[in-house]
C-alpha cells in the first residue's frame, strides 16, 4: 500500500504587541475589603470521544458502463499497460503534490518514460499498485464547483465526516471485521475486531515483529472492555481520508481520469 504522508499543522502566532502598546498602570488607592466570591463551579469532565461508522459504499455500481469500464481498468493495471492507461487519462488532468495540471506533468511526475525501470520499486510501477487498490474499495459521487460530477475511488475521502472527524490522526476501516493485534504481528494476541470504525491513529507506518515479513500495520487507538490501549490493524484493512483517490468523469468518449490526488482537498464533511 502507498506509504502514509504525515502532515503538520502550524498554530497562528500570538499577538504579542499589544501587551507593548498597553499604558502602564497607574498607582491606586488600596480597594475596601468585599466580601469573597462565590467559588466558580468544578468543570465538567470532559465528553468521551463519540464512536463512529463508515459504512462501505459503492455508488458507480449502480451504473453499468462505470461497472464495465471499472472490469476493463482492473485488467489494464494488472498487466501493466502503459499505453492503455494513458488512453483514459484527461488532458487536463488534476495532478497531486502541485504538479502543474496535465498529462504531460501526470507522464512526468509518474514516470511514464521508464527512466527508473531498472529500480525495484518504480513510480510507475507504484501508481498502477494503488491505482488497483483504490479501485477495489468502491466509489462515491463528488460534485466539485463550475465542474462536471465526478466518480470518485475510494469513497473513504468523499464520505469523510470531517465536520467531527480529525482527518489527520484518525482513519477509516475498510473491511468487517478486521482483528485488532496487541503487537504488529498476525501470531501476537487479538484485543478485538473493528468493522467500518473510524477510530485514532498514532502510527502509519509499523513494520512486522518478523523481520522477514512484509506485512505493514498501522498502530490504532483502541477501546475494548471499557479500556483504551494501543493496538495494530493490518496496513490493508484501514484507509486514511488523505491518501489518494482517483476521480472520473463519463464524457461522450468514455470514461476518463480527471483527478488523481491526495490531501485534505474535497473532503466530504458529511
Amino acid at each position: 500500500m502507498f506509504a502514509r504522508t504525515k502532515f503538520l499543522r502550524i498554530p497562528l502566532a500570538a499577538l504579542a504587541l499589544l501587551v507593548v502598546l498597553l499604558p502602564p498602570a497607574q498607582a491606586q488607592a488600596p480597594a475596601a475589603q468585599t466580601p469573597a466570591a462565590t467559588p466558580a463551579p468544578a468543570p465538567k469532565p470532559a465528553a468521551k470521544p463519540v464512536q463512529r461508522k463508515m459504512p462501505p459504499v459503492d455508488e458507480g455500481s449502480a451504473d453499468l458502463s462505470w461497472v464495465q469500464f471499472r472490469g476493463w481498468l482492473l485488467g489494464v493495471l494488472q498487466r501493466g499497460d502503459r499505453r492503455a492507461l494513458a488512453g483514459i487519462i484527461d488532458g487536463n488532468i488534476l495532478n497531486p503534490l502541485e504538479a502543474p495540471r496535465g498529462i504531460a506533468s501526470f507522464r512526468k511526475l509518474w514516470d511514464f518514460d521508464g527512466e527508473t525501470r531498472d529500480v525495484k520499486d518504480t513510480r510507475d510501477r507504484q501508481l498502477l499498485q494503488e491505482l488497483s487498490v483504490v479501485l477495489q474499495l468502491g466509489s462515491a459521487w463528488y460534485q466539485p464547483k463550475n465542474s462536471p460530477r465526478l466518480l470518485c475511488a475510494p469513497y473513504v475521502p468523499i464520505k469523510w465526516p470531517l465536520d467531527h472527524v480529525d482527518p489527520y490522526h484518525s482513519g477509516a476501516v475498510v473491511v468487517k471485521e478486521a482483528l485488532v493485534k496487541d503487537a504488529p504481528s498476525h501470531n501476537a494476541g487479538t484485543l478485538g475486531n473493528l468493522s467500518y470504525d473510524i477510530i485514532g491513529v498514532r502510527d502509519w507506518e509499523v513494520a512486522d515483529k518478523e523481520e522477514q515479513s512484509q506485512q505493514r500495520w498501522v498502530k490504532v487507538r483502541y477501546t475494548g472492555a471499557g479500556a483504551a490501549r494501543d493496538g495494530y490493524v493490518p496496513a490493508e484493512h484501514i484507509r486514511s481520508a488523505i491518501e489518494y483517490r482517483a476521480c472520473f468523469a463519463r464524457t461522450p468518449a468514455g470514461w476518463r481520469l480527471m483527478e488523481y490526488v491526495l490531501g485534505i482537498e474535497y473532503l466530504g464533511g458529511e
